[in-house]
């Protein structure tokens, strides 16, 4: 059975010219439906949305790392629950 998992990472948004904050703040939308039994795995970020199935019985243990705005962040497949760190930082999920 598929679980959905949601989070939410805000960020200073930086002009892209200058390089510099602007004093705004962007917030980006992590989605997941993942099985581990299937394998099956579907991430979506801000609106795109990408398959990182892998076979029956192998998303445990196993690792995705993607770019969040400016941040570098690790999707992890953990024992109980996936979780997704972005600089040092474990992000709740805001549902599941």
């Amino acid at each position: 059975m598929a679980k959905k998992y949601t989070w939410e990472y805000s960020e200073p948004e930086t002009d892209m010219e200058t390089g510099k904050e602007t004093g705004n703040t962007l917030t980006h939308t992590i989605s997941l439906t993942c099985s581990y039994l299937s394998g099956k795995a579907i991430v979506t970020i801000d609106g795109t949305e990408f398959d990182i199935s892998e076979k029956p019985f192998s998303l445990k243990g196993t690792e995705q790392v993607f770019r969040l705005g400016d941040s570098a962040a690790l999707l992890r497949f953990e024992k109980d629950a996936p979780t997704i760190t972005v600089d040092n930082e474990v992000l709740t999920p805001i549902s599941k």
